[in-house]
């Protein structure tokens, strides 16, 4: 597959699995796509470590500093999956993996280079380093109960969006 092809599968399974999906084809576009995502004076936790996430800061004016206090978390992660439409976040980079799962929305900056085929294909670009702790999301949190009633959002944020760029 092209990357053309291997972005499209992974747009695809990625609103299959209820995530918001945008392609970005122009990073300029960016803090409006936020905006729109994003409710004015919304608690945003975003840890800026990257130069995308750095261009993310100005659409949005309730920036916190720990994910704990945060209604959403806006991050670049670590990779994409092709093949089922996850996202990998890990604790590379001073990252903490809690802020993907604890505020109820996530959005995700994932860069159209960083999307693997496969998640055989991920695994063997980590060699022999992978990092210590990393976790894979498809979608927003979904669980039921014994009586199998879906509940969104207990074990995870309740809405997750990704942007590709």
């Amino acid at each position: 597959m092209n990357r053309e092809e291997i972005v499209d599968r992974f747009l695809d399974n990625a609103a299959k699995a209820a995530a918001g999906v945008r392609l970005v084809e122009d990073r300029q576009e960016l803090p409006r796509i936020l905006s729109e995502l994003l409710p004015e004076g919304i608690a945003v936790y975003c840890p800026a470590r990257s130069e995308l996430e750095e261009e993310a800061l100005c659409a949005f004016s309730g920036r916190v500093d720990d994910y704990a206090s945060a209604e959403a978390t806006v991050e670049e992660v670590l990779a994409g999956i092709a093949e089922t439409g996850s996202i990998v976040c890990a604790s590379v980079e001073g990252r903490a993996v809690q802020a993907s799962v604890l505020p109820s929305r996530h959005v995700a900056l994932l860069p159209a280079e960083k999307i693997f085929s496969t998640l055989d294909e991920f695994f063997t670009s980590m060699g022999a380093s992978p990092p210590t702790n990393f976790t894979l999301i498809t979608g927003p949190s979904r669980t039921a109960d014994i009586e199998l009633t879906l509940a969104i959002g207990v074990h995870g944020p309740e809405r997750l969006d990704v942007i590709v760029l």
